[in-house]
């Protein structure tokens, strides 16, 4: 015997397909867009925090108030604000992952060519900045999965672990973006 939750999903998935794929669409094109604005530095042999990495902590701390908020909201059944949050946190993830996608360009244009990128400190810098990224996706696949869950009346009162789960994704990577940031400021001096 199936619930209204099981037969739900597959349209659900099907949604969730249609998306990503919009939401990568979204996310090349501003990647695109601030790279054709803001063009990248001059080379050097120094290191050089991208701007742009500044604006994405920004979008993250945004994204990881409004993961809070509406994990607040879930659990007092206020399902418009809890809605309107996810929808926030969902337009912070997109613009940081396009925000930093520009940031990560820039970065890797900085470089001098004359630098061997095995020995020298951009290319670690790099290596955290992209692991952090792909684990950025996957959390915004979960958020991107909670959130069109919740148009679905998944999630109330009394049953709210994907919002729970999310937002400690959220959480997390924001703490260890902390840390890459940290890195880049010891790395830079």
């Amino acid at each position: 015997m199936s619930n209204r939750w099981d037969q739900t999903r597959l349209s659900l998935a099907r949604r969730f397909f249609l998306a990503t794929a919009l939401q990568c669409g979204v996310i090349l094109l501003l990647g695109f867009a601030l790279g054709w604005m803001f063009h990248h530095p001059e080379p050097t042999a120094e290191l050089r925090l991208p701007i742009a990495f500044q604006f994405g902590t920004m979008l993250l701390a945004l994204g990881s108030w409004c993961l809070h908020d509406a994990h607040s909201n879930v659990r007092l059944e206020r399902q418009p604000r809890f809605r309107r949050s996810l929808i926030l946190a969902l337009v912070a993830a997109v613009l940081f992952v396009a925000v930093q996608s520009y940031g990560m360009w820039a970065l890797i244009k900085s470089i001098s060519p004359d630098m061997e990128m095995q020995t020298s400190v951009h290319g670690m810098v790099i290596m955290f900045a992209a692991i952090h990224a792909m684990h950025f996706i996957v959390a915004q696949s979960v958020l991107l999965w909670v959130t069109l869950s919740a148009f679905e009346d998944r999630y109330d009162h009394e049953y709210y672990w994907g919002v729970t789960f999310a937002g400690w994704c959220w959480h997390v990577l924001g703490i260890v973006w902390i840390g890459i940031l940290c890195i880049f400021a010891i790395a830079a001096v």
